[in-house]
């Protein structure tokens, strides 16, 4: 989009080339179609009465004409001066001034009232729907244009627009102007007009024009306006450090007073060599915005992530998500996720493998807000992980794998001043030996033999609750039988305009798992819950079953029939523990944290669904079947995604209860987001929500609309929040709405906290 002007101005170069064409009399390459050619004097030529002049076919000259009332050439000076109705035509461009002056020799002219008209060709076609999908064009005129470099211009009082119209909707004009060829144009008193209504005023305004795609250069401003911060200016400036990296400044200006500012820097130097990273400073006033009294305050948002190779085969990775005020994302955020989501992240490390060893050092620090100042830490910092596997054993049909993990696990809670710090060490190792113990196609048969050792710097004392300064070692013996099948699967050949074939398969599938009895397991510290709470002496039973329906579709005439599509997936399982105390530390059962101890998990049924190729809906069911209903849990989720040139839309929804059926609890929410576009991407819209069933409250609503017509268009959007469920912030709704420009070739952008539904561009 940064290379209009430089198509434009390949016009103005043209016009140098017109000195050549006047000069074709005397110069060779160029033929008189028509005019009357007479000589002044001995230095001076002159053609009159509608003069046309035409490149010669096989010159550089070819497929030029010139065209005017009058030219006049002094030869020896090689000056040249054109008089009425002067045109250039190429066959990409085409220029009309009133009069021209310009020296052969020196390539230094001045041409006045000037205008014309450039295809932007292959360039304007790969980009052709910002143009209303039409055919893409640049409009530019100037009083006067003076060359006055090599590649160097200066225009007084001229405009451009990619808006070929006796009106263009939109241009943008200068009072002045120096356009440096293949670099930039630097404007003085640039006025964005749209509709010949003034948008923007900029004293000064750099527009590139480099030939690379990319280019520095101001981006357009967006105006926003909000409950609790009021209305606001966004801008941002776009520098092309290279091809492999690049750097944008964020400033936002808000009618109170408040300033925030912002960068973001990216790179790729390679498919495992990239990066970004992003950093906001906020610095907003005491005021009053609609009837609300903010106080002062200064917050900072940083975020972003790397992947980096290095040598020996390792590979590193990292990324961060951290503000200093939790509620600077909930209150500025424009994504429903992130300002609902409290949290700070920090995680890093460096994994490599070499056959069957692998390798994998990590540091990760998670922090969870309830409010503004109670919060839950969790998290390895940092920590070292080895893994041996896939080792087959000699004269043994059997696989040997190892596993060691050694960390500091974090488990800090934070509420108000009191502060309570669980972490530890651990060191875990986990030997196993795995068997497949069938051949059978249809049945498949694998037994596990593992011993676990867990070394934990700190224990539980004698009260059960307590964490002291005493090490403890956990160790047990598991051993795990998997079997899937028999295997029956029938085919059916349906022959029709939904499918060819179609496969029918029932998945009968069972395991058992024996944990030994652990020495001092009440001293063993349940720092990390359920994922690492292990009940021993415990024997465990899962069992399911699973059925898949899969189709081949008719081949289409010419092309080969395609494989086959899973179009249905529908499982069940449950689990039976021969410790009720273990059913509350499944974590293939997140609903039995917290849950009294029973035999037996909820039954979980689970069903995947592809009717079409664009359309998927995924269901998920838990559900307790204890009778007693003294605790029931029950849980639903069900999510659909349909995808096409026309339409995308995404709908969720879950429901959980748990408790008792006095005092339970329950979520029971509703999401859904589609995206509408319409002729072929002029025009469209988006519409998104979530919506609390249990508590009939709309958490957030989301309306965007966009048009975009051959040379410009305007995007709004519109959004709500409601934060009846949060006590910390200072409102209980928060309404924004957000407005940006779109000029052909130019675009537009997104502020730091993602307007529009999208990132920063």
């Amino acid at each position: 989009m940064r290379h209009r002007l430089n198509l434009i101005l390949t016009c103005v170069i043209l016009l140098g080339g017109f000195v050549r064409l006047a000069s074709a009399q005397v110069v060779p390459g160029w033929s008189t179609k028509q005019g009357t050619f007479d000589r002044i004097d001995a230095d001076r030529v002159v053609l009159v009465s509608e003069v046309e002049i035409e490149g010669n076919a096989g010159s550089p000259n070819a497929g030029q004409k010139f065209f005017a009332d009058q030219v006049e050439i002094n030869i020896k000076s090689g000056e040249l001066t054109a008089r009425g109705n002067v045109v250039l035509q190429t066959p990409t461009s085409r220029i009309a001034a009133e009069s021209a002056v310009f020296n052969t020799k020196t390539k230094l002219g001045t041409f006045t009232t000037a205008s014309g008209i450039a295809q932007l060709g292959e360039r304007g076609r790969q980009n052709q729907s910002m143009f209303g999908t039409l055919e893409p064009d640049v409009y530019f005129h100037g009083v006067v244009i003076e060359k006055i470099g090599a590649d160097k211009y200066r225009i007084t009082k001229g405009g451009f627009t990619t808006c070929v119209q006796p009106t263009p909707r939109w241009e943008i004009v200068s009072g002045n102007a120096t356009v440096n060829l293949n670099d930039y144009v630097m404007m003085k008193n640039a006025v964005v007009r749209v509709k010949d209504v003034p948008v923007f005023y900029l004293p000064i305004m750099y527009y590139p024009i480099q030939e690379d795609d990319r280019a520095t250069g101001f981006l357009l401003p967006m105006y926003s306006s909000a409950t609790y911060t009021g209305s606001s200016i966004s801008n941002a400036f776009f520098w092309a450090i290279n091809r492999s990296q690049d750097l944008t400044l964020f400033h936002d200006w808000f009618f109170t007073g408040s300033t925030g500012v912002g960068t973001e820097y990216r790179y790729l130097l390679g498919p495992a060599a990239l990066g970004n990273f992003r950093a906001y400073w906020l610095d907003e006033k005491e005021t009053v915005v609609n009837g609300v009294t903010r106080n002062a305050r200064k917050s900072q948002v940083f975020n972003g992530n790397l992947t980096q190779s290095l040598p020996l085969g390792l590979s590193a990775r990292a990324n961060i998500d951290y503000s200093t005020d939790v509620t600077t994302q909930q209150l500025y955020s424009n994504n429903f996720y992130d300002a609902t989501t409290s949290r700070r992240t920090l995680n890093g490390g460096v994994t490599g493998a070499w056959g069957g060893l692998s390798l994998n050092s990590v540091y990760q620090r998670n922090e969870y807000f309830y409010n503004a100042t109670d919060s839950q830490t969790d998290g390895r910092a940092p920590g070292l992980s080895v893994t041996y596997s896939g080792r087959k054993l000699p004269l043994l049909p059997a696989y040997f794998s190892i596993n060691a993990d050694a960390y500091h696990q974090l488990y800090i809670s934070k509420a108000k001043t009191l502060t309570l710090d669980k972490s530890l060490n651990k060191v875990d190792l986990v030997p196993a030996l795995r068997a497949p113990l069938s051949k059978l196609p249809y049945l498949t048969v694998n037994a596990t033999a593992a011993y676990r050792a867990t070394y934990f710097s700190e224990s539980l004392a004698d009260d059960g609750r307590t964490q002291i300064e005493e090490a403890v070692t956990r160790r047990y013996a598991d051993l795990r039988a998997d079997l899937v099948g028999p295997v029956f699967s029938r085919v059916f050949n349906p022959n029709n305009a939904f499918a060819e074939r179609m496969k029918h398969i029932i998945e009968p599938n069972f395991s058992v798992q024996r944990r030994s009895t652990i020495a001092d397991q009440e001293r063993v510290p349940r720092v990390n819950g359920a994922y690492d709470t292990v009940i021993g002496g415990t024997t465990q039973l899962t069992y399911g079953l699973a059925n898949r329906l899969l189709v081949r579709k008719r081949a289409v005439e010419g092309t080969q029939a395609g494989s086959p599509q899973e179009l249905l997936n529908v499982s069940i399982r449950q689990s039976y523990y021969s410790d009720e105390t273990a059913s509350q530390f499944d974590p293939a059962h997140g609903n039995n944290q917290g849950r009294p101890p029973s035999p037996y998990s909820p039954i979980t049924l689970s069903a995947k669904a592809m009717p079409t190729q664009p359309m998927s809906v995924d269901f998920r069911l838990d559900y307790d079947p204890r009778t007693d209903a003294a605790f029931r849990v029950i849980g639903y989720g069900l999510n659909g995604v349909f995808r096409n040139n026309l339409l995308e839309t995404t709908a969720g929804w879950s429901k959980q209860n748990y408790g008792t059926a006095r005092n339970g609890l329950s979520n029971n929410n509703l999401s859904q987001s589609t995206l509408l576009r319409l002729g072929g991407g002029k025009y469209g819209g988006t519409v998104s929500f979530n919506y609390d069933i249990a508590r009939s409250i709309l958490n957030n609503h989301r309306y965007i609309a966009f048009y975009n017509a051959q040379c410009c268009g305007i995007s709004f959007e519109y959004m709500a929040y409601n934060y009846a469920q949060t006590t910390n912030l200072p409102i209980n709704k928060n309404r924004r709405f957000n407005m940006s420009f779109t000029l052909a070739g130019v675009g537009s952008f997104s502020n730091f906290f993602g307007a529009f539904g999208g990132g920063t561009y």
